[in-house]
């Protein structure tokens, strides 16, 4: 019975279905919220209502880099751990003990990005409203061996939920393929209780 239920409440707690024009919606009811994306893109789910949307071929390209690097692990320029594998990245959290400028002090500017990016420089920040919920916003750059990469980090207050979203690109594709995409999915992200209120 409690394996039934378990069932049940996945299937109630998180879905993903087509819209008409060509987007499709992902909710997670558990960690109230929801976001719309092209229907091109492949979305994964991981642990704990965390997702990752990858642009079209971005995942397939970054997998055969990857295998390349493999045969050739000693080239600096088919290292895996060289490259970058282009997508977004959403990760919700509980967080009651404050508000959001805790939560980005705390959690992102007090880490030492330049331990895991090389030469991880935030060049942009900002704050915005996204469907009526507090955004911080941070633009960094950092380097991927050779190449110059770009993210966005965003951190969005949901009530008793922070989700944070982190994108991952080639600075060089940045602005022409994956700018106006990127931010469309990201203020696309809403309360998935507000929009239930909202249809009453």
């Amino acid at each position: 019975m409690k394996r039934v239920l378990l069932i049940i409440f996945v299937f109630c707690s998180v879905s993903i279905f087509a819209q008409q024009d060509g987007k499709e919606i992902y909710v997670d009811k558990v960690n109230d919220f929801m976001i719309s994306y092209p229907d091109e893109w492949d979305l994964e789910q991981g642990q704990e209502g965390e997702i990752v949307l990858y642009p079209p071929f971005a995942k397939d390209a970054f997998e055969q880099e990857y295998a390349q690097g493999d045969l050739d692990a000693d080239s600096d320029e088919n290292n895996p751990s060289q490259m970058l594998e282009e997508k977004i990245q959403f990760t919700p959290s509980r967080w009651d003990e404050g508000d959001l400028e805790e939560f980005v002090d705390k959690n992102f500017l007090s880490v030492d990005f330049s331990e895991f990016f090389d030469g991880f420089t935030i060049i942009k920040e900002g704050n915005e409203k996204i469907n009526g919920k507090n955004a911080l916003w941070y633009v960094a750059t950092f380097n991927v061996g050779e190449e110059k990469a770009i993210s966005y980090f965003y951190f969005i207050k949901m009530f008793n939920r922070i989700i944070a979203i982190v994108s991952f690109c080639k600075e060089e594709g940045f602005e022409l393929n994956y700018k106006i995409k990127y931010l469309e999915i990201i203020r696309s992200t809403k309360s998935y209780l507000d929009s239930m209120n909202e249809k009453r």
